[in-house]
């Protein structure tokens, strides 16, 4: 529960009280932690005003902080959420999601902590200054997150909008090293693996007790994180590794504009009115409405050129980009641009998609632009991989329940009923169930009927499952 007093802000956490202060705000990471991450938000935004009349007081990371939130206007960052991996092989999956209140980590596969599934939430003031909360391998990713951010500054040149985390690839290691600390019946140990730091500690008896990441970012920007188990000595080691991987060195952020992913200024002519055109898709309606007219002046020539070069640069992203919700808005871009080829160019892609991550999102994007039957296929594909896991067996069927309208899932649902896979047959009941309950179909949502689709019956084919499952298939094919 907080409190504000006008000067400061009083948390009370169960039986823990402190009182946080203007300073302590906006220089502490991870500020008002353990409260929900829409009031850590709120609390922030107000400190902005809080922070006014101390602002000549205010050290020069306390300012900087401030004018990250003054400047930042969440609601201009788009949900995004991707899957990735840690490791070579897939037994370590994460899953992060991008939203306007921060950015949400999901240990999917229990790498930290059991049960799998545990949610972490970090402020995006301390992504931008600390680094992601986790490790996150692919540059490229980390590149398109500081690119969503700081698409939501209301001036992309202010103090705030380039001071964010080292951009870098990770250096190469060739076998983890590994330091240990303790004895035979118990010992904490720091490893320095290829994606990030890990640490933790085992015992004899439960073996790993617990495990924790820390970023090489985090790392990097925040000399004391993790002070009491990453010792002198093995920072030095740590940040000799690192030294030879930055790409990016201060001073040096501008090379990261956000409307170029490939870090070069291409047309120094009328940059700024290129940059504003850029950062938004070419929709200059929007550049008005948020209130950058009169900083913008381009002629209809250049306006054709830059289109131009805005659809180049999508048509690449959609062979390169993995992620649904942005290959979707990539290919709404382009249509409101006037391309024709769109759905050709997401057909391509689909048809040489070989990563499990890509063939979601290019099912994803098919669908939801031109309900194409192609979404299915994909779809159907992944199930090959559920003896593996049985994500790939939930996600495909989640994906089908949002597809009434589509006739390839229609007919998969269809042969799952009249199957012998006994899985797949009570999936495909749920997704019937959900047609009919959760999309206002009527006669899809008649209780009996459902209740007359269960797998006893059918193995025994006995006649009053038949008739259910005709009744079905006929509403479901209409």
């Amino acid at each position: 529960m907080l409190e504000y007093k006008g000067t400061y802000i009083h948390q009370q956490l169960g039986s823990v009280e402190k009182d946080w202060t203007v300073a302590d705000l906006l220089t502490s990471y991870e500020p008002l932690s353990g409260e929900p991450l829409a009031v850590r938000n709120y609390a922030m935004q107000q400190v902005v005003y809080m922070a006014e009349e101390q602002y000549n007081d205010l050290s020069e990371t306390a300012r900087l902080r401030y004018d990250f939130w003054k400047q930042l206007r969440p609601n201009r960052i788009p949900e995004h959420k991707w899957g990735y991996q840690l490791t070579i092989t897939n037994s370590n999956q994460w899953q992060l999601q991008l939203t306007p209140e921060g950015l949400r980590y999901t240990d999917v596969s229990g790498q930290c902590w059991y049960p799998p599934g545990k949610v972490s939430e970090q402020l995006l003031s301390d992504f931008w200054f600390y680094g992601p909360l986790f490790p996150i391998p692919d540059l490229g990713l980390r590149k398109q997150l500081v690119a969503h951010v700081r698409n939501a500054f209301i001036q992309a040149g202010s103090p705030a909008s380039y001071a964010h985390f080292k951009l870098f690839e990770y250096p190469r290691l060739e076998n983890p090293m590994m330091w240990e600390e303790g004895d035979h019946l118990a010992k904490d140990y720091v490893c320095l693996r290829q994606f990030g730091i890990e640490t933790g500690c085992t015992n004899w008896r439960d073996g790993l007790v617990f495990s924790s990441l820390l970023s090489f970012e985090r790392f990097l920007a925040d000399p004391t994180a993790y002070q009491s188990d990453l010792t002198p000595a093995i920072r030095e080691v740590i940040n000799q590794h690192l030294e030879p991987g930055f790409v990016v060195k201060k001073g040096d952020e501008s090379k990261f504009n956000i409307w170029d992913e490939h870090g070069a200024d291409p047309s120094p002519d009328n940059a700024r009115s290129k940059q504003l055109f850029m950062d938004n898709a070419g929709q200059t309606h929007y550049i008005y409405r948020d209130g950058f007219g009169d900083e913008y002046r381009a002629t209809p020539a250049e306006e054709n050129a830059w289109r131009q070069e805005l659809l180049e640069k999508y048509a690449r992203r959609i062979k390169e980009e993995d992620d649904g919700v942005v290959l979707t808005q990539i290919a709404r871009n382009m249509q409101l641009n006037h391309a024709k080829n769109v759905e050709e160019l997401l057909l391509e892609a689909a048809n040489n998609a070989t990563s499990l991550t890509a063939k979601q999102g290019l099912s994803q994007a098919l669908h939801e632009l031109f309900n194409h039957e192609k979404a299915v296929e994909l779809l159907i594909s992944l199930l090959q991989y559920e003896q593996e896991s049985d994500y790939w067996r939930n996600y495909v069927f989640n994906r089908f329940a949002k597809m009434r309208e589509n006739r390839g899932a229609q007919r998969f649902i269809v042969q799952c009923l009249k199957g012998d896979n006994e899985i797949h047959f009570k999936k495909a009941v749920d997704v019937v169930g959900f047609w009919g309950l959760h999309m206002g179909e009527q006669p899809l949502a008649d209780r009996n009927l459902l209740l007359s689709l269960n797998w006893e019956d059918a193995t025994a084919q006995s006649i009053h499952f038949t008739k259910a499952l005709e009744k079905v298939v006929k509403i479901v094919e209409v």
